[in-house]
């Protein structure tokens, strides 16, 4: 498949504009790929957009010192990638403009946390008007922390956790 979108990766300031590209890059994928399930069309917009595109970010906000320390990174920096926010926007559609804009809030003042089994990810919650869980991840090298995914809860499943 021929990449046809090219950029240097890029570092958003402003997250109406990183919402706004990483939901009209969504658009193509869906356009593109009607009748295919999500999954599957993750995979595809992997593999027609470029690196430098995918591996452009908005810095999400700061983690707190617990958090931190769960993931045993080396900096507080939360960065969402634009390969994320469009497997975010595929998988997740459910997901608001508003929603994601609440991110700073969830990682500073979470109900509740912990970390994953697998060692490299902290989920975080937070009972806003609607139930949130946040995945973030930390790179291997425990230089970068990225988040994975944004949900929405009911309150039964919140309540599980």
């Amino acid at each position: 498949m021929i990449k046809f979108l090219y950029m240097e990766p890029k570092k958003y300031i402003n997250f109406k504009d990183f919402y706004s590209n990483a939901d009209s890059f969504a658009e193509i994928i869906n356009k593109k790929f009607l009748n295919i399930e999500n999954a599957r069309k993750i995979i595809f917009a992997r593999e027609l957009f470029t690196k430098d595109l995918l591996n452009s970010y908005f810095i999400a906000g700061f983690l707190s010192v617990d958090v931190k320390g769960l993931l045993g990174s080396n900096t507080n920096i939360l960065k969402f990638s634009m390969d994320n926010m469009i497997k975010n926007q595929l998988a997740h559609p459910e997901v608001t403009y508003e929603d994601y804009q609440k991110i700073p809030l969830i990682i500073k003042s979470p109900s509740k946390y912990f970390k994953s089994k697998n060692g490299y990810d902290v989920i975080l919650f937070k009972e806003d008007e609607s139930f949130y869980k946040l995945v973030i991840k930390t790179t291997k090298n425990r230089k970068e922390n990225f988040v994975k995914s944004l949900h929405l809860l009911n309150k039964d499943r919140y309540n599980k956790y």
